[in-house]
């Protein structure tokens, strides 16, 4: 093989391995973030609008920022006040109608998650892989709920999906939290090492604990 065609096929194979990792959303959880954040200047308590930021952050893997959001719910929104609130917005879906909109969606599946039906929570999120199928956020938010029902083997198959989609933090945590759950702590240790910075920021005392 000649050093022109191996060039050639080289430049095509890295183009078609780029087209294959990328990992980009249907929507535009960016732009949802900019327009919610200016909307909450007019109004920082409002729940929905609170919450459509946690969403949004989720679904473009700032995932501390989100936790901060939702620790606030939790301290300061009750969940009767917060299913009220969103209530009226998932209106449609339990009709089945506007099954392909990915906020809705997205809002049904966390607030599944804030309500403790991670079984829905899971079937949600499966759903969402389909309609958004190059998020890799979409697989995390799924391995997270699986975890929470104890299906391990589909948490896992979902961060490594992710993790070939794109390298992160947060499929790391997600297996070492699988890992740690299983009794494989060195497994979970080396996971942890991957998930550093993300761990430490969500736990730091848990973090020190589990590393030393």
């Amino acid at each position: 093989m000649s050093k022109k065609v191996f060039l050639v096929l080289l430049i095509i194979f890295l183009s078609i391995f780029s087209i294959e990792i990328q990992a980009e959303s249907n929507y535009n959880w960016q732009e949802l973030i900019e327009t919610t954040q200016s909307q909450l200047e007019l109004n920082r308590s409002d729940i929905v609008l609170n919450y459509t930021l946690a969403v949004a952050y989720a679904n473009t893997g700032e995932v501390v920022k989100a936790y901060e959001i939702i620790d606030v719910f939790g301290n300061n929104v009750s969940r009767e006040e917060f299913n009220n609130a969103l209530g009226p917005h998932l209106k449609n879906l339990e009709n089945y109608k506007n099954r392909d909109n990915l906020l809705l969606l997205n809002y049904a599946a966390f607030a599944n998650v804030i309500n403790r039906n991670y079984h829905d929570a899971v079937d949600l999120f499966e759903y969402i892989i389909k309609l958004d199928s190059n998020n890799l956020w979409a697989y995390n938010n799924a391995a997270a709920a699986a975890i929470e029902i104890e299906e391990y083997d589909k948490a896992l198959n979902y961060a490594d999906k992710a993790l070939s989609m794109e390298s992160n933090e947060y499929s790391h945590l997600i297996k070492g939290v699988v890992y740690y759950k299983r009794g494989n702590y060195m497994r979970a240790l080396y996971q942890a090492t991957r998930s550093r910075s993300l761990f430490r920021a969500l736990a730091e005392d848990e973090y020190q604990d589990f590393m030393n």
